[in-house]
């Protein structure tokens, strides 16, 4: 989830707990959590030494159990000894508390997050809610201003987050359900099949009229690699990050992966993208060993690429179909340029590789 989602996540789980708990410095017990539910996003510095070293840090060490452990140790020293609330047991649970909240946030989106780092690099997601989610935070936002006046009404809105996200993952199984039953009925073959969400749009079809966009009936698959890295352009709407109405479908027929967007209330399913699992790509062989390359693809779930070549110049570009087509920003895309008699130069993000720039 957002940062700003984070913080108030750690703000309302604060006030909901019983006062006994807080040994008379709530105030102090509001920031404890509140800086701990963020705390694991300092990782995000790490975009400074570029976007390979940001792929591979962020959601890692710093979001892991064993990592949460020890920064909430450090807080609880640093608060014990400069603070109010002078219990360090206490404190290091709160600021337990706090971390252990931003991990489970983490987890109910897609981007993955390696939370038994250092001992595994694996990614783990539930692919609940979409990395923001204004409903998600406006019931938190309502908790807090409610709890003003009645402490109760934190717990009252944590028990309505949980249910959200209950009816969120109801419609994760039901947009599972319906990509899987429509790849066996087009005949394709499912190796695995999975429903992330996506971001949800709204529809402007008239200036008098917003709706929300209206789902593209079923249609057969499109041949493989066709629309390989185009994103579905929707030149009449606007994102709108608000409830779990939004989805896309993956399958991996063992050669491709395929890709629909789904209407979670109706199960229509409407193909929009096929194209050649990217690690099994002839061009994106030989560039295996690369750091950059091996980075890419260890991140992405749904590999792709586009293979360009002109006057003996080949440029691989690497994007993850999770994002619906070739991004148009860092971190999430590559590009491998190969010449004749030098080595490989890689690049991420849309501009052109600057003179003696190699990739790793």
């Amino acid at each position: 989830m957002d940062t700003v989602t984070h913080g108030l996540t750690g703000w309302l789980i604060a006030r909901s707990l019983p006062e006994k708990w807080k040994g008379g410095h709530p105030k102090t017990v509001a920031a404890v959590v509140s800086l701990a539910a963020v705390l694991p996003d300092a990782d995000n510095a790490a975009s400074l030494l570029g976007s390979e070293m940001y792929l591979r840090v962020h959601r890692g060490l710093s979001h892991s159990l064993p990592g949460i452990l020890v920064t909430s140790l450090v807080l609880a020293l640093l608060f014990a000894r400069y603070g109010k609330l002078k219990d360090r047991r206490a404190v290091f649970l709160l600021a337990l508390l706090g971390q252990f909240s931003h991990v489970a946030l983490d987890l109910l989106n897609s981007y993955g997050t390696q939370i038994l780092q250092p001992f595994t690099d694996a990614r783990f997601a539930l692919d609940i809610l979409f990395v923001v989610d204004l409903v998600f935070t406006g019931i938190i936002l309502a908790g807090i201003a409610l709890s003003r006046v009645n402490p109760a009404r934190a717990r009252t809105a944590l028990a309505a987050l949980s249910v959200y996200v209950g009816l969120a993952a109801l419609f994760h199984a039901g947009a599972r359900d319906a990509v899987r039953d429509a790849a066996l009925r087009d005949g394709v073959k499912v190796v695995s099949v999975h429903a992330l969400p996506t971001l949800p749009y709204i529809q402007l079809t008239t200036p008098d009229r917003l709706a929300f966009a209206s789902p593209a009936q079923a249609s057969a698959p499109t041949a493989p690699g066709e629309d390989a890295g185009k994103a579905v352009k929707r030149p009449l709407e606007i994102p709108f990050p608000a409830g779990p109405f939004a989805w896309n479908g993956f399958v991996d027929d063992g050669r491709t992966y395929l890709r629909a967007e789904i209407e979670p209330l109706t199960g229509q399913v409407s193909w929009r993208q096929r194209t050649l699992r990217g690690a099994d790509v002839p061009e994106v062989r030989a560039l295996r060993g690369i750091a950059d390359v091996e980075t890419y693809l260890w991140f992405a779930r749904f590999p792709a690429v586009v293979v360009t070549s002109a006057g003996g110049r080949t440029e691989v570009t690497f994007f993850d179909l999770r994002f619906g087509g070739i991004p148009e920003r860092k971190p999430f895309l590559l590009r491998v340029t190969e010449l004749p008699g030098a080595l490989p130069i890689a690049r991420w993000g849309v501009s052109s590789p600057s003179p003696g720039e190699r990739a790793r």
